[in-house]
């Protein structure tokens, strides 16, 4: 094994392995899952500098009460909203990394209880006071529908 394939083995072992045994398309699927990885990592580390600014500027430069519920909710929104993104790449790694999965690109399971994680963060920072009623009824019923639907994909896996 020469350096250059040892290098990419050391800094990038879920493109590399099995490599050779890959089709072309599977090739394809990995290189456009590693610049995806790349870019969401990238949006990761810029919303991480945005949130630590913004913390410390909310926190200490512009604001007098540090329990304010407002602010609050703001910090916590941009928390959940970096979480989604890292589980989000997580995925798209845990794909690369698997050796003989089936189906498509991206589970589906991952990405319904990334919708499920995304609507609970519309819930988790909503003002429900200024929120008209049928906007909750309506992202009741999406929770419900991602429910169902994580649920019988979870029953058609184990049936398998």
């Amino acid at each position: 094994m020469t350096e250059k394939q040892s290098r990419l083995q050391r800094h990038f072992p879920e493109i590399v392995n099995g490599w050779s045994r890959l089709s072309q398309y599977r090739r394809f699927e990995r290189i456009v899952s590693l610049i995806l990885s790349l870019a969401i990592g990238l949006l990761v580390l810029v919303a991480m500098f945005f949130l630590v600014s913004n913390v410390f500027s909310l926190l200490f430069v512009q604001t007098q009460d540090p329990f304010n519920f407002r602010l609050f909710q703001a910090i916590f929104d941009m928390v959940l909203t970096i979480l989604i993104a890292m589980e989000f790449n997580n995925s798209i790694v845990r794909t690369m990394e698997e050796e003989g999965r089936l189906g498509g690109f991206v589970h589906v399971e991952v990405v319904v209880l990334i919708a499920i994680m995304a609507v609970v963060r519309k819930f988790m920072v909503m003002d429900v006071e200024g929120v008209d009623p049928l906007y909750l009824l309506g992202l009741g019923g999406a929770i419900l529908a991602l429910g169902g639907t994580y649920w019988l994909l979870k029953k058609a896996g184990s049936d398998q």
